[in-house]
């Protein structure tokens, strides 16, 4: 019985330290860098946070107040993972949001100090396969959005879609196309608010999002038909 314990955690130990790497390639760090745009990122987020104005969601007074670069780059001095200059630009606008309602297409935005726990978990967690290089930053129930944080880039880097249930894929450009693409989904109305809900069309904002992000894979399920509609525009 003792040994048969020993083995089951040594197994554990195996397992917490057999990390994952999600599927990225020089050519992503490329076009993520070229993608890269300050200013661009911050238009999107306010027009994100206009959107919620304008709509009432009530999430716009539950955004945190954001955080100075030298102070985000503090709380990253004594870990692997660095935060680039889109991640600084982000938390730097706003550290994040304590709201029942999402803040982009159903996911939460995470503020720094909650990302940092989650990617903790995440890659202490013997059942969950998770990129070390990767932070996640929006999430919702089982599912992460995440940044990339390694030594490849400290402008700009891909972000990957990761699901509990499936291997994580890279969906996104980087966090600029990620914003560009969740704000256009929101003001062309392929997000709506509706009974105090986030209704989508999913055709749209599969759309939307190869327009920002061509040739990444969309994270889900479209229905047939949606290709020819893009053609067609």
């Amino acid at each position: 019985m003792k040994w048969a314990i020993v083995t089951a955690i040594l197994a554990l130990a195996l397992l917490a330290s057999c990390k994952g790497e999600f599927p990225t390639s020089p050519i992503q760090f490329r076009a993520a860098e070229d993608a890269y745009d300050s200013e661009r990122l911050k238009r999107s987020l306010d027009d994100i946070n206009a959107w919620h104005s304008e709509h009432k969601t009530g999430l716009t007074d539950s955004l945190l107040k954001g955080i100075s670069v030298p102070s985000i780059e503090a709380a990253f001095s004594e870990n692997e993972c660095k935060p680039t200059d889109e991640l600084k630009a982000l938390w730097s606008w706003r550290n994040g949001e304590k709201s029942s309602v999402p803040f982009v297409w159903y996911h939460d935005f995470l503020s720094m100090e909650a990302s940092q726990s989650e990617y903790k978990w995440l890659l202490l967690n013997p059942l969950v396969r998770w990129d070390p290089n990767y932070i996640p930053v929006f999430t919702f129930e089982g599912e992460w959005y995440a940044a990339y944080c390694g030594p490849m880039s400290r402008t700009s880097g891909p972000v990957a879609h990761f699901f509990l249930e499936d291997e994580a894929k890279i969906t996104y450009t980087n966090i600029t196309t990620f914003l560009s693409t969740m704000a256009e989904a929101l003001q062309s109305g392929a997000v709506s608010w509706e009974n105090e809900a986030m209704v989508d069309d999913i055709s749209k904002i599969y759309r939307i999002h190869q327009k920002h992000n061509h040739g990444l894979e969309f994270p889900y399920y479209v229905p047939k038909g949606t290709h020819k509609l893009m053609q067609s525009d």
